[in-house]
């Protein structure tokens, strides 16, 4: 797994590397500090990472221009900040945690945790999708969607105006995002549930989930049980 440690004070910075290798292992992590927001971006650049540490004050400079900036990119990030005010704002552009300052080691074992594909189960605050288009950062607010559809390592986002346009996460690394309406209905489609009309079974075992608009996708059987049990009122 490759880190960013995005931070300005060398010392803090060091102590979140130290437990970074210690709940993870030094052979399972490759860590790099940059200390300023031009460090970050030039390296974000030139190098592909899986998760980014960030702090939001880097000797006066937000933060979030680098989140904005990089936030099409296929990586997660978790915020370390002493300013908590902020943590609302953080998950509507879709960071994955957000870890106060002072931190101890056990909250960033439960960033970790969350970070932790095979444990998670989603329901984040995100209201923002950042997309790249046209050498710059869109915003798609997340109530645009009308369903997202896997396509390799990308995901389509299908809007409700028609349009597409293509997200650098996958449909895994998304799931760990999505508000809890949001809902899995195949291996290769997410759909958030306020759209989603009835359920449709066909000869052969096929099921179908049917949208308000009229349009149909495959709904696999692996994921018919519950979807049907959350639809009928009948899930705690």
């Amino acid at each position: 797994m490759k880190i960013l440690i995005v931070e300005d004070e060398r010392p803090t910075a060091e102590d979140i590397k130290f437990i970074v290798v210690k709940l993870l292992g030094e052979k399972n992590v490759s860590v790099n500090i940059q200390n300023s927001l031009a460090g970050a971006e030039l390296y974000l650049s030139e190098k592909p990472i899986d998760l980014l540490l960030l702090d939001l004050n880097l000797h006066g400079k937000n933060g979030y221009d680098l989140l904005k900036n990089f936030a099409a990119q296929s990586f997660h990030t978790i915020v370390v900040s002493a300013n908590t005010d902020k943590a609302i704002e953080a998950f509507e552009y879709g960071v994955l945690d957000f870890i106060p300052k002072p931190y101890n080691e056990e909250r960033f074992r439960q960033a970790f945790d969350r970070f932790d594909l095979k444990s998670s189960n989603g329901g984040g605050g995100l209201k923002y999708l950042s997309v790249k288009k046209k050498g710059k950062v869109d915003l798609i607010p997340i109530e645009n969607v009308k369903y997202f559809k896997g396509a390799n390592v990308y995901v389509e986002i299908h809007q409700n105006d028609g349009t597409i346009e293509l997200y650098n996460k996958t449909l895994d690394a998304l799931c760990q995002l999505l508000p809890i309406n949001f809902h899995r209905i195949h291996k290769s489609f997410i759909v958030p549930l306020t759209l989603i009309s009835s359920i449709e079974i066909h000869v052969g075992g096929k099921y179908e989930v049917v949208l308000f608009n009229g349009e149909k996708l495959p709904l696999s059987r692996n994921y018919y049980k519950t979807l049907k049990e959350i639809l009928s009122g009948d899930s705690d």
